[in-house]
């Protein structure tokens, strides 16, 4: 317990000073009333008390009276000044909301018998003219040596025109046309009606919910570092995540948050707007350049398979070998077949290209590949080794897909060789390994590599290392299209290091 001493002194701690509540024993209260109280010491302490502008009272409690009120005091119970001191206590509880006056009475209670040093409540006071004050009454308790209560000397701060605010901040909440609301202690206190639209929650059932368990657990941990740091004044930069409403859908929404006093308590006001239709036209927009730069990119491989056709139909003429004049028609009809399929694509795709899986053997597969871009690889004095498995078991795939991303994987590989000027015998390796659910390709090369910015970057969208000659859109898309068939993709490289890609592909992936 702390002693007197140690408290902070406040100008109604004189009353204690001067005898009026002894601390160590039961003040005289047989003669006291508003005369006893008037001595040259308390006209200075009157005067000072009755110069704040907030109520200031002495309790005994022992006698259950008042010892002394300031005119502030008088002035918010209306208490006229003639009236004996004694009589103060009834005029004041009968000008306390009867709603209210069972919560302070036990607040004060409380603090008597939990041996606390000070408390406070919130209270209305109504007047016979139905005029109503926001009152708030904080109080320190004195106690004698063995800690018994002796008195209670407090200040009472009229805040009729903070809560005035408060309600025509929520007024004004409530007609606002975007999401807000508050959040004390981990917990809605208040939503607006835009709100209650957005998640689709009543008020009854987000009040006193934890906000977080809106949030999509995948950006949990996003919001919280947002909203600390935009709270911390560490950002300005509003914040997007996912919520989900009570049916289960899942909306993208835009945040701000800032610090404000709620009731007299630190809480945190939270905007936010429905923006998954902005995500939505961004997602298509997306979607139909992802789906060109696909397509683009799959019209490519073809080029390079009908160069490789036309190779070998020319070395076939000019050396009599039918075999290979036949081996780079057969070639031509595919790319062709291909061209028409991308064409036919690029008329009639309106969405995104649902996968078209189809059982394969992994070996042929990968042979093709090998077969289709090799005789470019050699043909340019690159050194092209193949390490296929040949009884590699089947996998599910859509084949036009994978052999695009493959195949550009592999171009890419070319044109670093092509394009490094060390005097070395460049070699590119395609190989792939199996085991019971996945299949691995690995293309690596021992080109110049690339430094560590660039392999962080090397899959975002537009990020090309070939300059105004790339479009930065074949190694994103090649990277979509694997982690669409549930694989992965990763990129080991550095200067001088070449460059090795490792692809991961489920056996049996789930369909789009």
């Amino acid at each position: 317990m702390t002693s007197m001493e140690q408290r902070p002194v406040y100008p109604h701690r004189l009353l204690g000073r001067m005898g009026i509540a002894d601390m160590t024993g039961k003040p005289d209260i047989s003669k006291q009333d508003d005369r006893v109280l008037k001595d040259d010491h308390f006209d200075d302490f009157e005067r000072l008390a009755n110069g704040s502008q907030d109520a200031i009272y002495h309790y005994d409690v022992d006698s259950a009276q008042f010892l002394f009120v300031n005119r502030k005091f008088r002035s918010i119970f209306r208490i006229p000044p003639d009236t004996q001191i004694a009589a103060v206590l009834a005029q004041m509880l009968d000008r306390i909301h009867p709603e209210d006056r069972k919560r302070a009475l036990n607040a004060l209670t409380e603090s008597l018998k939990t041996g606390a040093e000070e408390g406070e409540v919130e209270y209305r006071v109504l007047y016979p003219d139905d005029a109503i004050r926001f009152l708030h009454d904080r109080w320190n308790v004195l106690r004698n040596a063995s800690g018994t209560p002796t008195a209670i000397q407090g200040f009472i701060r009229d805040i009729t025109q903070k809560y005035q605010s408060e309600i025509q901040f929520i007024e004004s909440k409530q007609n606002a046309p975007i999401g807000n609301y508050i959040v004390q202690e981990g917990r809605f206190r208040y939503v607006n009606p835009q709100f209650v639209s957005i998640t689709g929650y009543s008020e009854d059932e987000l009040i006193d919910r934890d906000p977080m368990t809106l949030v999509h657990e995948d950006y949990r941990d996003h919001v919280r570092r947002s909203a600390i740091a935009m709270l911390n004044g560490d950002s300005l930069t509003p914040y997007e995540f996912c919520v989900s409403d009570k049916m289960g859908t899942t909306h993208w929404v835009m945040e701000t948050v800032t610090p404000i006093l709620y009731q007299n308590h630190r809480a945190v006001l939270g905007y936010f707007m429905d923006v998954t239709p902005l995500h939505q036209m961004k997602d298509n927009l997306s979607t139909l350049g992802l789906m060109v730069g696909t397509l683009s990119h799959s019209l490519r491989g073809c080029l390079t398979g009908l160069n490789a056709s036309l190779f070998l139909i020319e070395k076939g003429f000019y050396r009599d070998m039918p075999a290979q004049i036949e081996e780079g028609l057969d070639v031509t009809k595919l790319m062709a077949d291909r061209i028409r399929k991308l064409v036919m694509d690029i008329l009639y795709y309106s969405k995104e290209r649902d996968l078209e899986l189809e059982e394969i053997e992994v070996w042929q597969f990968a042979n093709e590949v090998a077969t289709l871009i090799g005789t470019r690889i050699r043909a340019a004095n690159i050194e092209f080794i193949t390490d296929i498995a040949y009884d590699s078991g089947k996998i599910a795939i859509d084949k036009e897909v994978i052999h695009a991303a493959l195949v550009n994987i592999l171009e890419n590989a070319m044109e670093a060789c092509i394009e490094d000027d060390r005097e070395i015998q460049h070699r590119i390796r395609f190989s792939t390994r199996v085991d019971a659910t996945h299949v691995y390709f690995s293309i690596s090369d021992n080109g110049p590599g690339l430094e560590k910015e660039q392999v962080s970057k090397i899959f975002q969208l537009f990020h090309s290392t070939k300059g105004k000659r790339g479009t930065g859109i074949g190694l994103f898309v090649t990277r979509k299209a694997i982690l669409k068939h549930g694989g992965n993709i990763t990129v080991d490289s550095g200067p001088d290091k070449g460059a090795a890609f490792h692809i991961t592909l489920p056996r049996q992936p789930k369909r789009a």
